[in-house]
């Protein structure tokens, strides 16, 4: 006798409940969130080690120009240029000022944005110095209108100019950049490895100095390039506000 087998029919699957879904879409914005940040961490990483290790480069292979000095109360201290109508450095202390003035310095050049109170604005004055107030924002570039007013203030001023930001590096650096160029005293590589080897600049900072051409104003860096840039140096902006 035979015997037929008969299938059993299959069992149906348990259906994707809501809470089930709701756990693949959280999986799967967090795999995105961690990717982003893993993204975003190696272009802050690339960017600033990139910078740092160009700084580091110009440096050992820049001697501090010559009429480099310490001055007391100034920090970077340096002659921008061979006609010795252009000084830069970090800003001065009470001090600083003092010495700038017994050195027969007549201008400052102040480009700090930052909100300064009223005895840090009285010092340069103090001292016997005139001021000339072009704030910039850390990390960023002049605009043409700016840096016109750089060189006018020099061609005007009676005795050597000191042009500073905060640590005297990248506003300072982009200002000093411009006025090589546009003066004939540098190109604009020469120009930026000059700044480097004072200190790191920002990077839409080293593009803008490399933009640079001695028969034109330049503008600001194009928006890719800007954004890139603030991203790099957020956490030390940051960290300088603290």
């Amino acid at each position: 006798m035979s015997v037929t087998l008969v299938p059993s029919p299959t069992q149906p699957g348990p259906l994707p409940t809501d809470s089930g879904r709701a756990g693949r879409l959280r999986r799967r914005i967090a795999r995105i969130a961690v990717g982003v940040l893993l993204s975003g961490f190696a272009l802050w990483a690339t960017g600033t080690v990139g910078v740092l290790a160009l700084s580091y480069v110009a440096r050992e292979a820049n001697p501090a120009p010559e009429g480099a000095r310490t001055v007391r109360g100034i920090h970077n201290f340096q002659p921008v240029g061979t006609d010795g109508k252009l000084w830069r450095g970090a800003a001065p202390s009470p001090a600083g000022y003092r010495e700038l003035a017994d050195l027969g310095f007549t201008t400052v050049v102040d480009l700090r944005a930052e909100d300064l109170n009223a005895a840090q604005l009285a010092e340069p004055r103090e001292a016997g110095l005139d001021v000339v107030r072009v704030p910039m924002r850390d990390g960023q570039t002049p605009t043409p209108e700016q840096v016109q007013r750089l060189l006018d203030t020099v061609a005007r001023s009676s005795g050597p100019v000191f042009v500073h930001c905060g640590a005297g590096v990248g506003r300072t650096g982009t200002m000093a950049a411009s006025y090589l160029v546009r003066t004939g005293q540098a190109d604009s590589s020469a120009a930026v490895w000059r700044n480097l080897s004072v200190g790191p600049p920002s990077i839409e900072q080293i593009y803008y100095g490399l933009s640079l051409e001695p028969d034109r104003a330049t503008e600001k860096p194009p928006l890719p390039v800007v954004a890139v840039s603030r991203f790099v140096d957020a956490p030390r902006r940051m960290w300088s506000y603290l």
